[in-house]
């Protein structure tokens, strides 16, 4: 059995490696043979792993960030009442060990889950870090104190438009890409996927019960705002949204969050708001009482002809390779 079947094994198995790095996810978002893996294994047991999507344009290899992917990097298993020396030791061979088995690259970059802390094994091959940051509310057991650590505007937003509005859970997803749409369109943005992606990634995420989408109408049957977010067992994560330019201060968003946060509470432990690097999107985020997490983006450019490239065609690059240096799909 090779390695990526007894990856696919592990996916099975073990829910703990977040929904970004499941093996159904990357197959929906890269395809089947687009993307790989490499382990590491102690008595016929994986105890780490570093799935990858690499594709090439032009004549460079790259390992990038795909679609819809907040994050990826390594997964491990560490072992029960570890001391923190012996846990960066431990992190350090295995980081290693994995950066070895890496095929060859010219350009890579990945963001790792918020939970991997410790870079330092990337930094010591050449790799360098950006801190990125994400949203996170911790503990979503407890509404009540939750609602209360809202921002007063955020639940004022709330109030108004709980007596306007109705939410409704649904599986129509043509009209989700076209309230989608509708937010980048307002912003001047071409949208980064197609419908036809978009109903296929939907099938395939239902098929794993592992998201649902709502919309909030007015008495008109007007869909003011739509919300898409996804579960694994520990987390709900703030994939996409979106809203109608000339609806905007109903309020929907933010009741539809309020709404998404609600039933997260059932299924999961955290509400992953996945972060964003855009200022009005950030405020937005805080208003909710989310607590910001740092994650990291690490890259790495191999040889000078590469260098180069991105030196002198900086925003040449950036339009051709925008996954590149961020895949959330976040818009209010």
């Amino acid at each position: 059995m090779n390695t990526k079947s007894r990856y696919r094994d592990l996916c099975k198995i073990n829910q703990d490696i977040p929904i970004f790095s499941q093996d159904w996810w990357l197959d929906t978002v890269v395809g089947e043979s687009n993307w790989d893996v490499v382990t590491i294994e102690r008595n016929q047991e994986i105890i780490a792993s570093l799935p990858y999507y690499k594709t090439k344009k032009y004549m460079f290899d790259f390992i990038k960030m795909p679609i819809f992917t907040q994050c990826m990097g390594i997964w491990m298993k560490y072992p029960n009442a570890q001391k923190y020396e012996s846990k960066l030791s431990y992190e350090k061979e295995l980081f290693s060990l994995l950066i070895e088995k890496l095929p060859k690259f010219d350009f890579f970059v990945q963001h790792f889950h918020w939970s991997i802390t410790n870079w330092s094994p990337f930094f010591w091959r050449g790799f360098k870090q950006s801190t990125r940051y994400t949203y996170l509310l911790k503990d979503i057991t407890n509404l009540e104190q939750l609602f209360a650590n809202f921002k007063e505007s955020t639940r004022r937003e709330i109030r108004k438009a709980e007596k306007v509005l109705k939410i409704i859970e649904t599986t129509d997803i043509e009209k989700f890409y076209l309230i989608n749409k509708k937010s980048y369109d307002r912003q001047k943005q071409k949208m980064p996927y197609t419908f036809e992606f978009l109903k296929h990634f939907d099938e395939v995420c239902q098929s794993k019960n592992s998201r649902k989408i709502w919309f909030a109408i007015d008495e008109k049957g007007q869909i003011h705002s739509a919300i898409y977010i996804l579960f694994d067992k520990n987390s709900a994560y703030y994939l996409m949204g979106g809203g109608d330019p000339k609806l905007r201060t109903s309020g929907a968003t933010s009741l539809l969050i309020w709404t998404a946060i609600q039933y997260s509470s059932t299924v999961t432990q955290y509400f992953d708001f996945q972060g964003s690097m855009h200022e009005p999107i950030e405020k937005f985020f805080r208003g909710f009482g989310a607590e910001q997490k740092p994650y990291f983006e690490i890259s790495k450019a191999n040889g000078k002809l590469i260098q180069w490239a991105f030196f002198l065609k900086g925003a040449f690059w950036c339009m051709q390779f925008p996954t590149l240096l961020n895949s959330n799909l976040v818009t209010i």
